[in-house]
């Protein structure tokens, strides 16, 4: 686990008339390291400039990390507040997680990253560096340490079916992988088809080893106001997006009357 200290201190000019006693300043906050295909946790250590933790039961701090680029927050994380056993007060620790699925989208580069705290009105206080008044650190995002890139699920046998939830055609059960997704996790499928004109649906479940029929349900495609998709004559590749977090996904479809053309294969990626 990387520790980062916080520091929460006023934003005081200081002037001395016989000499410097910025003994106990800190000179700089060394680099985090985050590795993509892997959870990073991290703690913070929140002090005073005396290097001194702080009492922070009460209170609730945000991390962002920022491309440097654009200048967007690309992950926003509120920090749990660490028990340190005490009992009086928790004092200087908090941490969170920056998930796999947090840094799926992210370039292997160099962001900035910052810890504000959430007051009880809505507003956001600063929080230091260092003793010099530098709000923002600095975040690697390494490539390469952890394997990344995974093949496209090709699904290429449809069986008859009598499962009252799918049309005449079914795939097997395929993992969704919902443990490295967020919420607005992004699948994408293509669609091979021969001379089809039918009807394909995706459908997802919420079990992890479903049985039933009733425990699957149709899901939507990005662009579509129904889940069903329909295909007419239809010979090449069509693609789709659709979003969510579910244990497993599956694959329907079904010509229409006097229609003998056929899905060849569908590739999915999640």
């Amino acid at each position: 686990m990387q520790t980062v200290q916080r520091y929460l201190i006023n934003n005081l000019v200081i002037a001395y008339i016989s000499g410097y006693h910025g003994r106990n300043s800190k000179v700089y906050d060394r680099r985090l390291t985050l590795h993509r295909g892997v959870s990073n946790p991290i703690t913070f250590t929140f002090k005073n400039e005396d290097q001194k933790e702080q009492d922070i039961t009460a209170k609730t701090y945000e991390l962002n990390v920022v491309d440097t680029e654009s200048k967007k927050s690309v992950i926003t994380k509120t920090l749990t507040i660490l028990d340190d056993g005490s009992t009086v007060s928790t004092k200087g620790d908090a941490s969170c997680t920056i998930t796999e699925g947090d840094l799926l989208p992210l370039d292997g580069k160099f962001y900035n990253f910052a810890v504000r705290e959430v007051k009880a009105d809505g507003s956001r206080e600063v929080t230091y560096a260092d003793t010099g008044y530098s709000a923002a650190g600095t975040i690697e995002l390494l490539d390469g340490a952890y394997p990344e890139f995974t093949s496209s699920t090709s699904i290429t046998n449809f069986t008859v079916t009598a499962d009252a939830k799918s049309l005449a055609k079914l795939s097997s059960t395929i993992d969704a992988r919902p443990g490295i997704n967020n919420n607005k996790a992004l699948h994408s499928i293509a669609v091979y088809t021969k001379d089809f004109t039918g009807t394909v649906k995706v459908q997802g479940t919420m079990v992890s080893s479903p049985t039933a029929p009733t425990e699957w349900f149709d899901i939507t495609m990005d662009g579509e106001s129904v889940p069903a998709n329909t295909f007419s004559s239809s010979t090449g590749v069509t693609t789709y997006n659709f979003y969510g977090v579910y244990h497993n996904v599956r694959f329907t479809w079904d010509n229409d009357p006097d229609n003998t053309g056929l899905v060849d294969k569908i590739l999915y990626r999640q």
